[in-house]
């Protein structure tokens, strides 16, 4: 637009502002404000602006889809390293990292490459050259160290004070490397190796769920100590009355005070194998005192091993095969400590675990929310800035908004449909956002499913097609097709029970003939479904999918074994005891018992059991990562208490100085692969004592081999495992089964649930998920007073 003579001049101080309106006769009128300086920088310096804050905008949706903290730099450059730390190759190249990290304990010293953990034939293990394992170590710690800084200066210094995970990770990577550098220095001949005990650290600090478990279980520590307490004092009180009432004589021939060489010797053997000093036992009930009650730690011992009824009833047989009252004691020592305090541990867990998350995702919550509005907070400055919107009230343009979703990271399914939402928005001629439809737009990155649209049946014209395909639609269809998978079943099983060699052996067997019958029905089952629903309505039904998949499998075999071996039901040509023919009859029995899984979905009860464990394994990601720290953790330390005290001694049978070991000791029963000699050793034994099966053998065996005090080690992994870490699983199952059930019971009440209910009201659903139910919307002003507390975020902020 030129200039016209007759215009003021301008000063430095004028400004000019071009408003253009188009009027009913197409004339233009014009307001200009112009800075005399305005020049192509101050264009640039605008644009900058407006990108910064369409990009400020995309961080902060992306903090909150993933329930991240918006306490971080927002300048230009921070925001970039910001994004690229936080995509998903950064991501998954960190997880690799620390997983590669973690993996190097199998072949540390001492690795566990051998074939065999079994000390009698384990041989000479392969021992890397020393700073090969050092220098991967090395390079782990330093991209570690990397990572760590890196978080460090998106969110500054001040801020990193209040993280106490970077804090404690800043510090135990130091310890790790100053560790690093002793061995180095040592030349590798150090064995103790401490800095591996913390690697599990990385793992925890790695995972936000985990942090939260971690922090569930801190929490659970008290109410669970104090239950723990009454748990030890109702095991002492037994332990005296035990003493009490299975007398002990002694034998002033041996020393007293070793009393613990007696610990468990009758544990999982015979109850007529006597201790040392049987041969003055006259009674049974004297005997029950020699084997199981002889010292008060001995007593307490064998009792904390019946309260996981590892040695029930063994450690009661002396005594009740002398008087059968004397099962009584043992009886309501059970009761009690098995059925009371055990459950007492799952209540008390399970209640902490369900208020603990509640809380956390209630701070999630908040956390989401506060993404969200600062990102409507900035797109507002940004549209009053450009001129966009006329006042604040104005809101935030959808073309803003838009512009925020080109660039999002967020999953497909969502940003379609935050677009479609916006698009139906403008066409009913809404052309800004205030911020509760800002919000209610973005709370579309919250639904973790979405609804799938059955497909419409295409009806036949001709009245009978479309009779036979009403009766195909209908779920009766599906059930007589269940009846006739379960008879399937049925039949297998009788066959396999009268003629098992026959059936699997020869190929006109009646199980052929019966499988070959079945088949066909199968095939003609799924080919009518397909063309009476249609494609779209067939495959919408996944267990549709499942089925097809299997039907076609098992109609390649049939062709497959009628082409080789003929019709079963011809006895021409019969053919015997052929691997290909044993092989294709065991794979097609298998498939057609895996076809039963499709009664699933028509079962209530079965299919929300189904669904739950489908769940549990989808969340594992948490809880097994907690199941991996602790593992990893007490094997480490476990090699560096117990390695190599387990040595093996051969037995002479013939000399008169044989060697003969105790009946039912770690030793009779070869448990020489059972030790702590290596990594994968170690984890093996632990999900042993895990297990609780036998764990008395463990426990006596490497107490014999090194110390008392090994109990403690035992007994520490049996309540961290067992206790702690299992009860939360059961914990998480309990409650992803009950949220399903309500929610399931909830959609009956308002629909025929029986046409769709695996699908529709039962499907994954996340720890957020589990708990947003339940969950409070935070107020305005909590989330506007977070915004303010923003130390690198400064917005003229009005409630809406």
């Amino acid at each position: 637009m030129e200039r016209l003579e007759t215009d003021p001049p301008l000063t430095p101080s004028s400004l000019l502002y071009v408003r253009m309106d188009e009027g009913d006769d197409g004339s233009e009128k014009e307001e200009e404000y112009r800075n005399v300086n305005h020049d192509s920088s101050t264009e640039s310096t605008h644009l900058e602006k407006e990108d910064l804050s369409i990009l400020q905008a995309v961080v902060f949706i992306e903090d909150a889809a993933k329930y991240r903290d918006i306490r971080h730099k927002i300048d230009r450059k921070a925001l970039q390293i910001y994004r690229i730390y936080h995509c998903k190759p950064i991501e998954v190249f960190r997880t690799v990292v620390i997983c590669v990290l973690h993996l190097l304990a199998f072949i540390e010293f001492p690795s566990s490459l051998t074939w065999t953990s079994d000390i009698r034939f384990r041989g000479d293990r392969i021992t890397l050259p020393c700073g090969i394992t050092e220098g991967i170590e090395l390079v782990c710690l330093l991209l570690l160290l990397a990572d760590v800084c890196t978080k460090i200066y998106l969110i500054g210094k001040v801020e990193m004070m209040r993280k106490k995970w970077l804090v404690a990770a800043l510090v135990i990577l130091a310890f790790s490397l100053v560790d690093w550098m002793v061995t180095i220095g040592l030349s590798c001949t150090e064995t103790k190796r401490f800095r591996r005990i913390v690697r599990p650290f990385f793992l925890i600090s790695n995972s936000n769920l985990m942090k939260k478990t971690v922090k569930c279980v801190q929490r659970t520590l008290p109410e669970v100590a104090s239950v723990l307490l009454l748990l030890a004092l109702h095991l002492y009180v037994f332990t005296l009355l035990g003493m009490l009432l299975f007398p002990t004589p002694r034998d002033t021939s041996r020393p007293s005070n070793n009393s613990m060489e007696y610990f468990l010797i009758q544990n999982n053997s015979n109850s007529t194998t006597m201790s040392p000093i049987s041969n003055i036992t006259q009674q049974p009930v004297v005997q029950e005192g020699n084997t199981y009650f002889r010292t008060i730690s001995n007593a307490f011992m064998n009792l904390l091993v019946l309260l996981t009824t590892a040695n029930n009833p063994d450690v009661m047989m002396p005594a009740y095969q002398h008087n059968r009252f004397y099962a009584l004691y043992f009886i309501i020592f059970l009761l009690i400590g098995n059925y009371c305090f055990m459950n007492m541990f799952l209540a008390v867990i399970y209640n902490q675990f369900r208020g603990y998350f509640q809380t956390s995702m209630q701070a999630s919550l908040l956390r989401r929310r506060v993404g969200v509005r600062a990102a409507y907070e900035v797109l507002k400055d940004r549209d009053l800035y450009t001129h966009v919107a006329s006042s604040p009230a104005s809101g935030v343009a959808i073309e803003t908004v838009k512009l925020v979703l080109e660039d999002v990271t967020l999953p497909k399914k969502v940003k379609m449909a935050i677009s479609q939402d916006l698009n139906t928005r403008q066409m009913n001629q809404t052309d800004s956002l205030q911020n509760l439809q800002f919000q209610e737009c973005f709370d579309l990155i919250v639904k973790e499913s979405f609804t799938r649209h059955k497909p419409e049946v295409r009806w036949l014209s001709n009245p009978i097609l479309r009779r036979i395909q009403r009766v195909i639609a209908h779920r009766g269809y599906n059930y007589f097709g269940n009846v006739v998978a379960l008879l399937n079943v049925i039949m297998i099983s009788v066959e396999l029970a009268t003629q098992y060699d026959k059936s699997l052996n020869s190929s006109k067997s009646a199980l052929n003939i019966v499988n070959f019958a079945f088949i066909l029905y199968y095939l003609f089952e799924q080919t009518f479904k397909l063309t009476a629903l249609g494609w779209k309505r067939y495959v919408y039904e996944r267990w549709n999918i499942f089925d097809g998949i299997t039907t076609i499998f098992l109609v390649i075999l049939e062709i497959f074994s009628v082409a080789k071996y003929g019709l079963p039901l011809s006895k021409a040509g019969e053919v015997h005891d052929q691997l290909t023919l044993w092989n294709a009859v065991r794979i097609i029995n298998i498939l057609i018992m895996v076809r039963l899984f499709r009664i699933i979905p028509h079962i209530k009860a079965m299919s929300i059991v189904a669904n739950t464990l489908v769940d549990l394994i989808k969340n594992l990601k948490a809880f097994g990562g907690i199941l991996v720290v602790i593992y990893y953790s007490f094997a480490i330390l476990g090699i560096e208490i117990f390695h190599d005290v387990i040595k093996y001694q051969e037995t002479n049978s013939t000399g008169a100085d044989s060697l003969v070991y105790d009946c039912g000791s770690y030793q009779q029963l070869e448990y020489w692969a059972n030790n702590f000699d290596d990594f994968a050793a170690a984890i093996v034994v632990l999900w042993d004592v895990m297990v609780v099966n036998n764990w008395s053998i463990f426990l006596a065996a490497y107490a014999k081999a090194l110390s008392q005090w090994s109990y403690t080690y035992f007994i520490v992994w049996w309540l961290v495992s067992v206790i702690i870490v299992l009860q939360l699983f059961t914990a998480l199952i309990i409650e992803n089964f009950i949220m399903k059930w309500d929610r399931s019971s909830r959609n009956q009440e308002h629909e025929d649930l029986a046409n769709n209910s695996f699908t529709e009201s039962l499907h994954y659903m996340s720890l957020h998920e589990m708990f947003r139910e339940n969950l409070e919307e935070p107020s305005e002003s909590v989330i506007l007073q977070e915004i303010k507390e923003h130390k690198f975020l400064s917005l003229s902020i009005s409630q809406s």
